[in-house]
């Protein structure tokens, strides 16, 4: 995915957003990025061996150096055409909400074009007053959401994902957003009162849009999800502190 225009990243701290104010704070996926993925590196260690089976007749006309930087670069290669593919899908998705004409899909990203026509013919069609590509900001972090808008009267919150699955983690992205006060503006935010208070959750959306057609997953428990992700934060900020041993 591509970073989103307000962002930059800060040197050994990962991705942060300005504020109004002129103060930098981390974004909502660099908090949640402290968590542990024990699956990484089984799939990188995957994905490298996949690559010297498919270039083991290749691999014996390299010397040393051609051969490590062939394979150590298979994770980072099958992860940047995933992104890319990503990348397409969301800006083909945001066309579509706000009914313009989307530009020619990437071939990687032609296989899920149906499924995204069919989410849209199905949900997207029904959205009132849509934003796309929408940074939100809390005093202590920030982040960027792929829709907000009303959907049958309630405010919703919703993030397009092209993953194989839905991943736990999608419930603290979303929480963490719907705690955010203003948009980049200092525009109050249409779940919260013009004094920053909130009177309704929003709804909290996760599409996963994939060759295979199509889900959608709504976030049950919102305020549980929201605690554990200041949990997160006060870890992160312990993380990237002076709190070291």
């Amino acid at each position: 995915m591509t970073t989103p225009a307000l962002a930059e990243n800060v040197r050994g701290k990962g991705r942060h957003y300005r504020t109004p104010d002129d103060m930098l704070v981390p974004s909502v996926t660099n908090v949640i990025g402290i968590l542990d993925k024990p699956a990484l590196p089984r799939w990188a260690a995957k994905l490298v061996a996949e690559r010297a089976m498919h270039l083991k007749h290749s691999l014996a006309n390299m010397d040393d150096n051609e051969v490590v930087d062939t394979l150590k670069g298979a994770p980072w290669s099958r992860s940047k055409r995933a992104s890319d593919r990503g990348t397409d899908i969301h800006a083909y998705l945001e066309a579509r909400m706000n009914r313009l004409d989307p530009e020619e899909l990437s071939d990687d990203a032609v296989p899920y074009k149906q499924a995204a026509d069919d989410w849209f013919d199905a949900v997207g069609a029904s959205f009132e007053d849509v934003q796309t590509e929408v940074t939100l900001f809390h005093p202590s972090y920030a982040g960027t959401t792929d829709l907000i808008g009303i959907l049958n009267g309630n405010s919703c919150i919703v993030d397009f994902k092209t993953s194989k699955a839905i991943y736990d983690e999608a419930a603290l992205q979303l929480s963490a957003l719907a705690g955010c006060y203003t948009d980049a503006e200092g525009n109050s935010l249409p779940w919260r009162n013009p004094d920053g208070t909130l009177f309704e959750m929003p709804r909290l959306i996760v599409v996963r849009i994939g060759m295979d057609g199509w889900e959608e997953k709504e976030v049950a428990d919102a305020d549980f999800a929201m605690t554990a992700f200041f949990g997160l934060l006060e870890a992160w900020h312990w993380k990237h502190g002076k709190a070291y041993l």
